[in-house]
């Protein structure tokens, strides 16, 4: 339910950075900005939908899960914070990109070498974001997604994922078109 739910909005922003990788092999400055831009908005809203919803449910959980159908609380807390700090991460990396390429696609003066070698030092921010994500998904995915599952009951699994859907669509208005 909220597994799935998560999972794949994983597999849909992991298909969006794919998009993203192959624009930049490609040189395409523009449509990486493009991309780069939704790739920003949508792991936002993800990331938002975490923070709001998910996190604060299990931590609110009632306290003899925690121990027995859920890891020891302490465990929980600490997943929970090391996921927020990768979170920060994700969002003040991904700003910096989306600045750093928002100039380099209004420049006036086209260079060759500054483009290519900007353009390179951008795709290489990128990948750092893209490996980190990889192992910071496979925790959400492995242990987190399954927590509700174990804690919650149908009736509270299902408002749950309904808060959750309703932040997963929530996108900025300029990518309503999409």
């Amino acid at each position: 339910m909220i597994h799935e739910l998560m999972e794949n909005d994983h597999e849909a922003l992991g298909e969006l950075l794919q998009s993203l990788e192959s624009s930049f092999e490609k040189r395409e400055a523009m449509r990486s900005f493009e991309l780069l831009d939704l790739f920003w908005a949508r792991l936002a809203i993800h990331i938002r939908a975490e923070n709001v919803r998910l996190f604060p449910a299990i931590l609110a959980a009632r306290p003899e899960v925690f121990g027995t159908a859920l890891p020891p609380l302490q465990e929980v807390q600490s997943t929970i914070q090391q996921l927020r700090v990768d979170h920060n991460f994700f969002m003040d990396e991904l700003s910096k990109a989306v600045r750093r390429l928002r100039q380099l696609v209004k420049a006036d003066a086209y260079d060759e070498p500054k483009f290519v070698s900007e353009l390179t030092r951008i795709q290489s921010q990128m990948n750092a974001v893209s490996v980190r994500l990889e192992s910071h998904n496979k925790v959400e995915e492995d242990r987190v997604y399954e927590w509700p599952g174990l804690a919650f009951s149908q009736s509270s699994l299902r408002t749950l994922q309904g808060l959750l859907t309703r932040e997963l669509r929530n996108l900025p208005p300029r990518f309503s078109k999409r």
